[in-house]
């Protein structure tokens, strides 16, 4: 699940969070998160105090981007649309992006052939 936005800070994470609520409302959800500033700023804390019961975060480690599987997503993506191009063009990277992301179908859960992929061809929209 993913939520655009065109700054990375708190305001923006509390905005997915308040997404990945509504999207799934009753399920009770476990976070996975890195220790990047805005996912411990006092509004977000604010946010996970007022949520208890609905979302649980999972801190990784610090300086442990191995164990984080969403890098391999921003990997995967970057290679896609930054492999041998440039973009002038803001919006239309912005929706080569949404377009991206909304075709991926990432299993972390699985063994081989989990992974990444697409569920629709990106080719084609690119």
């Amino acid at each position: 699940m993913w939520h655009g936005s065109p700054h990375k800070d708190g305001r923006a994470f509390v905005a997915f969070l308040d997404h990945l609520v509504a999207t799934l409302p009753d399920a009770p959800l476990v976070i996975v998160l890195d220790n990047v500033d805005y996912h411990k700023c006092r509004l977000v804390k604010n946010w996970w105090m007022t949520h208890p019961d609905q979302v649980r975060p999972l801190w990784l480690p610090a300086y442990a981007p191995e164990l984080n599987l969403m890098e391999r997503v921003w990997r995967h993506l970057k290679d896609k649309l930054s492999c041998h191009r440039w973009w002038a063009d803001l919006p239309a990277l912005e929706v080569a992006t949404a377009t991206l992301l909304t075709r991926l179908y990432a299993r972390f859960h699985q063994p081989d052939p989990g992974g990444i992929t697409r569920v629709q061809n990106f080719c084609e929209a690119a």
